[in-house]
């Protein structure tokens, strides 16, 4: 069953509020990811002015391609450009997003007055969106946005969802966006000079070293002498957020009017973006079907608890719920390993053209996380050949070509970018 289908006939949906799926496109393998999984838009880097420069930069070539490829699958494509702009930024800035006009991008997000002047002169029909960066907290500022020209907010994520509520209600001709799924930031909106100051790095440049899930102490001045801050020997990590995760809130986010529900990672891997699209996508399309008697089904969170994260949190959504900080370390949790790619399946061979990721082994039991199953599909590795020299191999290693022979049922039929896991 195909997870599109998953909520049953959309002639039957409920009339329930609609809302985007916005997934994070860190390279165009992750947008091609993302768009298969089933994300209405994605988000993108614009060369290096976004805030996850350089490692997410896209060129313009693999832009083009990137914009084609979601078009052709009815996905939207937003270009970040959301750095905190100096003035020898603005010319390359603006010839960056005139071509990226010209390749048909859906939308541009900013966070700056200045580069929204420029991208409203560059770009002179919608969509320009508003960063969380901005910090927008008021519905008197997010009407001062709308009249300057912006026709979607990004939320700052220090609201409460009956802040969310109050800002739609005052302003229902603003789109809003709010995150549901990801890592946090301790700064306000994100806004953060820890890394620059301690590392040279600026956040605000797209280039953020994470200091915040770094360990620290206290000292005592008279005595200098080195404390730790409600821990034992571990240390403290008194700056680490733990992870936002929405899927159980999914129906009152759509009643406070949140028109599109926008997932964290563009540093995370291909995995990630497929594994945590497609739980929302499947979660999405069950509260289509079944509105007001929506319920969260345990296997979502249980892929949830599969991907690298650190402990889930509501955030500031429901205040004074639970905790946000995970003082425990800054280490990540995650049951499954991403092992493979796959490329293609020949049905009469019986054989996955994968690309390695990372280890696997002849013998060992792997899962595929195919965008066309409802549940994942497992398999036993039964033989490894080299793609280029035809030799069989015990085991195959990151970036190795290779035929994976299995015991998947001859009915089974793997879509190529499907995902291969380990537990």
């Amino acid at each position: 069953m195909s997870i599109i289908d998953y909520a049953g006939d959309r002639g039957n949906m409920k009339e329930v509020p609609m809302m985007e799926l916005l997934a994070p496109a860190g390279n165009l393998e992750k947008l091609k990811t993302a768009v298969k999984f089933g994300a209405d838009a994605v988000y993108c880097g614009g060369g290096s002015f976004s805030l996850r420069a350089p490692d997410t930069s896209f060129t313009l070539e693999d832009l083009a391609e990137g914009i084609k490829y979601a078009h052709r699958h009815s996905c939207k494509v937003y270009l970040a450009m959301n750095i905190f702009a100096f003035d020898d930024d603005l010319a390359d800035m603006g010839a960056y997003l005139r071509e990226a006009v010209n390749l048909g991008i859906d939308a541009v997000i900013v966070s700056d007055p200045g580069v929204l002047n420029l991208a409203r002169a560059v770009f002179p029909k919608p969509k320009i969106h508003l960063s969380t960066q901005a910090n927008t907290t008021n519905s008197a500022s997010a009407a001062f946005w709308h009249a300057a020209g912006i026709d979607r907010i990004v939320a700052a994520r220090e609201l409460s969802l009956e802040q969310l509520r109050l800002i739609k209600k005052n302003n229902p001709a603003l789109e809003l966006e709010a995150f549901v799924h990801g890592a946090m930031c301790v700064a306000y909106s994100g806004r953060c000079l820890l890394s620059n100051i301690l590392t040279g790095r600026p956040a605000n440049r797209g280039l953020c070293s994470q200091p915040c899930r770094w360990e620290y102490s206290l000292k005592e001045k008279v005595s200098a002498e080195e404390l730790t801050i409600g821990e034992e020997d571990r240390g403290a990590y008194i700056l680490n957020s733990k992870d936002l995760c929405l899927v159980e809130h999914l129906p009152a986010l759509a009643e406070a009017g949140i028109d599109s529900i926008k997932i964290e990672g563009r540093m995370k891997s291909a995995y990630y973006v497929a594994a945590v699209t497609r739980v929302y996508r499947q979660a999405l399309n069950s509260y289509q079907a079944l509105g007001s008697s929506y319920q969260v089904e345990p296997a979502w969170l249980d892929e949830l608890e599969k991907v690298s994260h650190r402990p889930y949190t509501t955030g500031f959504y429901f205040p004074g719920k639970e905790e946000k900080e995970f003082r425990k370390d800054s280490s990540y949790l995650g049951g499954h390993d991403f092992v493979g790619t796959v490329a293609a399946h020949d049905r009469a061979e019986g054989s996955l053209l994968v690309y390695a990721r990372n280890r696997f082994r002849v013998g060992e039991e792997l899962e595929v996380l195919d965008a066309a199953y409802l549940h994942p599909v497992s398999l036993r590795v039964d033989r490894i050949i080299d793609h280029q020299s035809g030799n069989m191999l015990e085991e195959a290693h990151n970036s190795y070509r290779v035929r994976v022979f299995s015991d998947l049922p001859e009915k089974v039929n793997i879509s190529a970018g499907a995902i291969l896991r380990r537990r």
